[in-house]
């Protein structure tokens, strides 16, 4: 198992010996909390093939991997493993694992601090089991760091007496720097940045974990304000068990700087490492809002019910991640690019049910081989963005002679309302692939340079002639676009308003709910921990998906 997470599960399975598992067998999961009866079925376990993928920082292996999700804090499950294998019997493993639970409450205090106290030395001071509680007032630090540890019995507290009226302020550089720490959870406190831009050089940063510590784990963020700072919470290696939730992040870029550069080292959560969670926050103003980083690997990394307003360049820049990583159930607005995989390990990445409403460039970054992400019932609304220089614009756009492999796009809607050029696909490889069941807006031009057809309407690409076969992943389709169909320019049951090109920033949250009678409603494919709880025939294409509860993105307040 990867390290435990509150909602997820993340399974791994290195192959010892690859002849004794064919590269055609399928390995499948169940499970069920250990109280029921019922079993569900989770997605099917991604087979990791090595030569798919660039070098990683830890060694791809011939391996299954997967997540199970929409799972219980601190929830003992029954799994399944069932590995399947054409002349041979079936082989089934049954196992348990737990989900993480949430840091409880705060006990009763044991230390207290002032404005006029010196900080540092009330830090320095904490010992496993302290409860610190910061009187409200403005406390005006300089490099302010942690180096204490709790214990898992005895975790460390650092709690505001309230939110609004504990402000720690930094007007240049680090607020708080993570050292050697583990076991503490810091909450209820406002952090106050410079609320200037320093362009490239992020010099603001709410929480910046030192690269230096042998080990910084289990530490837990919640009810966190961030205000005027370049970057938000962000780690420069491997940190493991981080939780970031219900927390307000307001970073110094504006929409203005988009098409710049500006923006795009200003991350706003950016956690590479194993078993670390972000969800149930509000973020504006940062360049990339979610985030791993090179060199270091990570899995077991999940980002979910966010709600990003403005990011300068993408919402999740995937780039270096391995396995195990989510982005899902999201409502992001005023984006460079919603995902950017340059490149993916091996994965899987999991980016599904996430709402995303005007993008500059086209909504999805792969410009680098790999393989093993998995794009489902995503809704993309979006107007003229960027122009390239020979005057034309693309609905979607992927530049790049690179190879794709094992992947899946399935249950999206894609509307663009900025002109014909709907899709051009520029890879060499697409297979294995299952590109089916999505939605698209307008009947424009698609094109699958290097490895397909191209044709003047998706229409045609629809009824694929000419199409060059491919091999499916998951499903049973050899053709892309195979019940795919076209849809009009609002298919929901409210208007969502842009503006003639992306510059006009989109306010509003218009939770994008189809119509009956339109193309994508009860029409797209059933798909595992994803489209679960769907009424109807089939379930709706796009993220907001009949059955299903909507969920609350964002923070609390």
């Amino acid at each position: 198992f990867e390290r435990a997470t509150p909602e997820q599960i993340g399974l791994y399975l290195p192959i010892t010996d690859s002849n004794v598992v064919s590269s055609t067998s399928s390995l499948y999961v169940r499970y069920k909390k250990q109280s029921d009866i019922q079993w569900k079925n989770g997605h099917q376990l991604v087979r990791i093939n090595p030569d798919w993928n660039r070098t990683a920082p830890v060694a791809l292996i011939d391996s299954f991997a997967g997540t199970i999700f929409d799972l219980t804090p601190n929830t003992t499950y029954d799994i399944e493993l069932t590995l399947k294998e054409t002349g041979e019997p079936d082989k089934t493993l049954l196992t348990t694992a737990t989900t993480r639970s949430l840091p409880s409450a705060a006990p009763n205090q044991t230390k207290t601090a002032s404005p006029g106290d010196n900080l540092q030395t009330v830090f320095n001071s904490l010992v496993p089991g302290d409860v610190l509680v910061l009187s409200n007032g403005t406390y005006t630090v300089n490099e302010l760091y942690l180096n204490v540890k709790g214990t898992a019995l005895q975790p460390i507290y650092i709690r505001g007496e309230s939110r609004e009226g504990v402000i720690i302020s930094d007007n240049d550089g680090r607020i708080i720097q993570i050292r050697d720490v583990n076991h503490l959870i810091l909450e209820n406190i406002t952090l106050q940045g410079s609320g200037v831009d320093a362009g490239k050089n992020y010099k603001s940063q709410g929480v910046s974990f030192w690269d230096g510590a042998p080990v910084q784990e289990f530490i837990t963020f919640r009810d966190l304000d961030f205000i005027g700072v370049d970057m938000g919470i962000v780690a420069w290696g491997t940190v493991r068990s981080i939780m970031v939730y219900n927390c307000k992040f307001q970073g110094n870029n504006t929409w203005n700087d988009v098409n710049t550069n500006l923006t795009w080292d200003d991350d706003g959560i950016r956690l590479p490492g194993e078993g670390n969670v972000a969800f149930e926050n509000t973020l504006h103003g940062f360049g990339d809002s979610f985030a791993v980083i090179e060199h270091f690997h990570s899995s077991a990394i999940y980002f979910y019910r966010n709600h990003i307003t403005m990011t300068g360049d993408d919402a999740f820049e995937g780039d270096y991640a391995t396995r195990n990583i989510g982005i899902y159930d999201n409502y992001v607005t005023n984006s460079a690019t919603f995902l950017s995989l340059d490149p993916l390990y091996g994965g899987p990445l999991y980016a599904f049910r996430n709402i995303v409403i005007n993008t500059y460039r086209g909504p999805y970054k792969f410009n680098d081989t790999g393989s093993g992400f998995l794009v489902y019932n995503n809704t993309i609304v979006r107007t003229l963005g960027q122009v390239y220089d020979d005057g034309r614009d693309f609905g979607w756009v992927q530049f790049g002679a690179v190879y794709h492999r094992g992947w899946s796009y399935r249950n999206n809607i894609l509307i663009y309302r900025g002109g014909t050029n709907l899709l051009v696909y520029e890879t060499n490889v697409n297979d294995p692939i299952d590109f089916t069941h999505n939605a698209w807006y307008p009947d424009g031009f698609v094109e699958w340079s290097r490895s397909g057809s191209y044709y003047f309407s998706m229409t045609d690409a629809i009824a694929g002639v000419g199409q060059r076969a491919t091999l499916p992943l998951f499903g049973n389709s050899t053709q892309r676009h195979e019940h795919d169909v076209v849809t009009d320019s609002n298919p929901f049951t409210n208007t969502i308003d842009l503006g003639a090109d992306y510059t006009t920033q989109y306010s509003d949250n218009v939770i994008p709910m189809l119509s009956a009678g339109t193309t994508p409603k009860n029409s797209g494919v059933a798909i595992h921990n994803v489209t679960d709880g769907y009424s109807g025939n089939a379930p709706d294409r796009g993220a907001i998906i009949e059955g299903r509860p909507i969920v609350s993105y964002g923070a609390n307040r």
